[in-house]
């Protein structure tokens, strides 16, 4: 098997999260659809989960993403991305082998005026044997790290 340096993945894969939202808080805008429309998000998800989760059957999805106005200058942005592993097997007979999915958190914050992103948090949950929390751990530049956003205040409006 290949070393391949799983830093510049993850970290896009993490930022790409950060577009991801918990729609329950309170006067957040959802703005996952257009996200899926409108930037490659979805698809660095799913192809992070083809190279890095296993199974036949396995997918990655990017399921919500928030932002809500924090104060005059800043908004709050957060993501979540599931991380299928999927095996079924179908002959001779059809059953699933295992199906765990890994859900990953994201918060940062977005200046409009600069379209600056910064991660501020990242948490994984159902991380069967800590493989993803591992990963996060061996990339801890990802924490702080600020991206550019590329017309940023179209999902702010």
């Amino acid at each position: 098997m290949t070393n391949l340096d799983l830093k510049p993945i993850f970290t896009t894969v993490v930022l790409s999260i950060l577009f991801i939202v918990n729609p329950t808080l309170a006067f957040s805008k959802d703005i996952t659809k257009q996200v899926i429309e409108e930037t490659p998000l979805d698809e660095q998800i799913t192809l992070y989960c083809l190279m890095y989760c296993i199974g036949n059957e396995r997918k990655g999805i990017l399921k919500s993403v928030t932002v809500n106005k924090a104060n005059k200058n800043q908004y709050t942005v957060r993501g979540k991305a599931a991380l299928r592993n999927r095996q079924v097997a179908h002959s001779p007979l059809e059953f699933t082998v295992y199906d765990r999915t890994v859900i990953v958190n994201s918060i940062g914050t977005l200046n409009p005026k600069t379209c600056e992103l910064r991660v501020d948090d990242v948490t994984v949950e159902n991380d069967f044997q800590d493989i993803v929390t591992n990963l996060l751990k061996s990339q801890s530049d990802v924490i702080g790290k600020v991206v550019k956003v590329p017309n940023c205040k179209n999902f702010l409006n």
